[in-house]
């Protein structure tokens, strides 16, 4: 049971049936109860909680940071002992967001230009890392690990690049003293983190404040899981391989928290915010408000094209120059297979529809609709491309020549 547990490609599939629920509920004899669920009016009062206004709020600001605290425990694994120790590796993700967002603002920027749907340039820039990694994870064998690597440094990246754009363009609400204090809270975690060896009991405290507030500061307050994972303690093997007997001074607090904490973000939050966010609904007419189709086929080639494009390019210049350099096993044709499959997207593209479209609420159900047929799309592009692809180069040994050898695209 504990291997099942553990496995990605199980949550995987829970994730699908998760998004198949919501779609039948959304579209089914009790659709209304759908709306009534998710939409049900929360209030807390306080500034911090200004934006946690319904039950998919939280789902989406509060649980989600549990998410986001694995994705940061994984980053900070990867970095210790795995491809990120390689600054050049670590180099190309980043560079591949910064393009994909890019890349797909521009292509929608190109299809709405000029109409009442140009606002939304921000809308297919954010890559959802829960379901694009869900994808790799139901490709099985013909992803190499470097891949996985690549894509969840490059989506949180772009998460926090697109959280950046929602904030300084679609927010009319950012509270300086709050982040200037959440800038404060990260600086004195990092001290305590480099002098002290902070617990992970001090570490996920201090996490807890910087959720707060971001929440104040009107950015996306789940990603502060993120920064508590990856300033948990770890420990690095001399042998590259991290121990973790019971008792053994040399466990490594970050493999113990993530070990604990991964499951219920795959069997439990994972779904629930993929039920929260994915219930559709479709009926006739959706796309005749003026203005809505080019919103539709924008966001919907900005997924595909525009990230595939953005990705790759940026990814392939900064090789070129010297700057970075593949993971093992990692060719042209699987960053190709991955930069498609970043075209995946809900959460905080929904996010900047509804604050883009706030005045036009035909203009979000379009890009919901474009932001459903893209990701369906670049799912499928990726695969095919993963597919044809087949299983990554053999790692290189220690003697062997360096990865990013020969020619500039092995494809």
């Amino acid at each position: 049971m504990g291997r099942v547990v553990r496995s990605d490609v199980a949550g995987s599939w829970v994730l699908v049936l998760a998004v198949a629920v919501a779609l039948v509920w959304a579209n089914g004899p009790w659709s209304s109860t759908y709306a009534s669920t998710w939409l049900h009016p929360t209030h807390l009062g306080g500034r911090a909680f200004q934006d946690f206004a319904t039950v998919r709020d939280w789902v989406n600001g509060g649980l989600m940071a549990v998410f986001f605290l694995v994705v940061g425990l994984e980053i900070g694994r990867e970095r210790r002992h795995g491809d990120l120790a390689d600054v050049r590796t670590a180099v190309v993700p980043v560079a591949g967001a910064l393009g994909g967002m890019a890349g797909a603002g521009l292509v929608y920027a190109a299809v709405a230009h000029g109409g009442p749907g140009a606002p939304g340039w921000g809308i297919p820039m954010a890559t959802d890392i829960a379901f694009a990694l869900g994808a790799l994870a139901l490709l099985g064998r013909r992803v190499p690990p470097g891949l996985r690597v690549v894509l969840l440094t490059l989506a949180v990246a772009d998460d926090i690049g697109s959280v950046v754009v929602l904030a300084v363009f679609y927010s009319s609400r950012s509270y300086v003293p709050a982040l200037v204090a959440a800038a404060g809270a990260v600086a004195v975690l990092v001290f305590l983190r480099r002098s002290t060896r902070a617990s992970t009991a001090v570490v996920l405290a201090g996490g807890a404040v910087l959720w707060v507030l971001l929440a104040a500061g009107g950015v996306e307050p789940a990603l502060a899981g993120v920064v508590a994972g990856l300033l948990v303690p770890g420990t690095r093997a001399a042998s590259g391989r991290v121990e973790r007997r019971r008792g053994d001074s040399t466990v490594d607090p970050a493999a113990t928290l993530e070990a604990r904490v991964a499951p219920w973000s795959a069997f439990a939050v994972l779904p629930l915010f993929a039920v929260a966010n994915a219930g559709i609904t479709f009926h006739s007419g959706m796309l005749g408000t003026t203005g809505a189709m080019p919103v539709f086929v924008g966001v919907g080639l900005a997924r595909v094209a525009g990230k595939l494009g953005g990705i790759t390019l940026a990814c392939l210049l900064v090789v070129r120059f010297g700057l970075g350099r593949l993971p093992d096993g990692v060719r042209w044709r699987h960053l190709a297979g991955g930069a498609a499959v970043a075209g995946i997207g809900f959460t905080v593209p929904l996010l900047i529809a509804e604050r883009a479209f706030v005045h036009d609420p035909p203009l979000v159900t379009a890009a919901e609709l474009g932001l459903f047929a893209g990701s369906a799309a670049a799912f499928a592009v990726g695969a095919g491309i993963l597919v044809w692809a087949g299983p990554g180069r053999p790692e290189v040994g220690a003697g062997g020549p360096p990865a990013d050898e020969g020619p500039l695209v092995p494809w």
